[in-house]
């Protein structure tokens, strides 16, 4: 089992974990995102959306935030056909359990995409954690799903605003 951020995912480590999925190593791969390097100042990463603000946004009137497309890290790892790929967000527990369960259970290379709202580095009270963990998925922003030997299962519908 590995953990990740982001950044180290998306770009840094973008290489090793290709290579990982590409052997098919038994292993489970977990990725924090938090849509940026939080941890060295707030810097832009692959995973940052388009529009968001970073420590590394360009400024003035004309700024508009992050001007290129996130990575799209599923798309890039269902491509490597793993055993096992999910999205999981704290902010649905019983969804989190269920699908790390089924990671620990399912053998060959697995992918977790753990959704993880930052407030300091979002700008928020971390009293909101929860709740904009629960927008990003009830909006479509962070949908929450899984892949098993090729086959898609939503496990939480959008629209439960």
């Amino acid at each position: 089992m590995g953990f990740a951020g982001d950044g180290g995912t998306v770009d840094i480590g973008l290489q090793s974990l290709s290579g990982m999925l590409e052997r098919g190593t038994n292993a489970i791969y977990v990725m924090y995102d938090n849509e940026a390097y939080m941890n060295t100042g707030v810097q832009r990463s692959g995973a940052t959306p388009m529009g968001a603000w970073t420590t590394t946004t360009p400024v003035g009137k004309q700024a508009r935030g992050k001007t290129e497309q996130q990575k799209d890290i599923m798309a890039i790892v269902l491509a490597h056909q793993p055993a096992y790929a999910a999205t999981l967000n704290p902010s649905f527990p019983e969804d989190y359990v269920a699908k790390a369960e089924k990671a620990r259970e399912v053998r060959g290379t697995r992918f977790l995409h753990v959704y993880a709202p930052c407030p300091p580095g979002w700008r928020y009270s971390s009293e909101q954690t929860i709740h904009l963990g629960r927008l990003a998925t009830d909006t479509g922003i962070f949908p929450l799903y899984e892949v098993e030997d090729g086959q898609y299962r939503i496990t939480r519908s959008v629209g439960h605003l």
